[in-house]
């Protein structure tokens, strides 16, 4: 099997783990909103509260984020796929915020209104994961409204039955 087919064999193994979607949010250091479409979040811990997710270091907001003390992980509802998209496709774009509807939350911490949970969080640690950097943040302040969940599985964006 060649590197590229086996690469894609991996993915798609890791596809049929169904997600939830999230958008991460922080500043970076000049100040401007940044975000991007994450489905690598996880609880981590109760006591204290601790959740993580993951960054690609191929990532164009990279350091952005692993540099960033505060940030907030909002989970998105199964209406707000194109929210998904927008961080999906913009994440590099530092205009992706003038066509998204957010607020300003806890540390200026840019927020995406009506989701099913937001957790923000300050950064407690980085570990190194492979082509990926693992964040685990502790949780300062989290809100949870229940809601169908926006879900990711196979590839593509799925509706619960």
């Amino acid at each position: 099997m060649t590197e590229v087919k086996q690469h894609r064999s991996l993915r798609d193994a890791f596809g049929q783990f169904a997600t939830g979607v999230t958008v991460v949010t922080t500043r970076c250091k000049e100040g401007k909103p940044i975000g991007m479409t994450a489905n690598s979040f996880a609880s981590v811990s109760l006591d204290p509260p601790l959740v993580s997710w993951c960054v690609d270091k191929s990532s164009t907001r990279f350091s952005e984020f692993t540099d960033a003390k505060h940030f907030t992980i909002s989970v998105l509802t199964a209406d707000q796929q194109e929210t998904s998209n927008l961080f999906a496709m913009r994440s590099w774009d530092a205009t992706v915020f003038d066509d998204a509807e957010w607020f300003e939350g806890l540390n200026r911490v840019p927020q995406i209104p009506n989701v099913s949970a937001r957790f923000h969080c300050e950064t407690a640690h980085l570990y190194e994961g492979g082509d990926h950097i693992i964040i685990v943040g502790a949780v300062l302040e989290h809100e949870s409204e229940a809601d169908k969940p926006l879900v990711f599985f196979q590839g593509d964006y799925r509706q619960l039955g």
